[in-house]
């Protein structure tokens, strides 16, 4: 049901165009291939497993997946980044990471987010 909410939504957009539906990840990497899209936005993603991420993401690595839930606040953009195997472009890589919230800074931001959405 939400999948098919949000492929409505998306086709009334400006300026996005949604080329095909499937209701799996092996179902869409036909129709990747078939379409090459600019971008695969998985709804429900709760459904889909990361080795569905990693199987398309290694026919399509320069593809990002889009993952967008119902019962969540964001979305994730998941894309592939390919590195050199020598130990400085994995330390280089390693620090380029975003710094992970710590647990509390996680529940503070749960709690201003479920505070911004009451009605009054």
């Amino acid at each position: 049901m939400f999948a098919a909410a949000l492929s409505q939504m998306l086709a009334q957009a400006d300026g996005v165009r949604v080329v095909a539906c499937a209701p799996t990840a092996q179902a869409a990497a036909t129709l990747i291939a078939a379409h090459q899209p600019d971008a695969v936005i998985v709804a429900e993603a709760d459904r889909v497993g990361a080795a569905d991420y990693g199987s398309l993401l290694a026919v399509q690595p320069d593809l990002p997946i889009i993952r967008a839930d119902l019962n969540a606040d964001s979305v994730q953009v998941i894309t592939s980044h390919r590195i050199g195997i020598r130990p400085a472009d994995l330390l280089t890589a390693i620090a380029e990471l975003p710094k992970r919230k710590t647990e509390s800074e996680r529940h503070s931001a749960r709690r201003a987010a479920a505070a911004g959405t009451r009605r009054e």
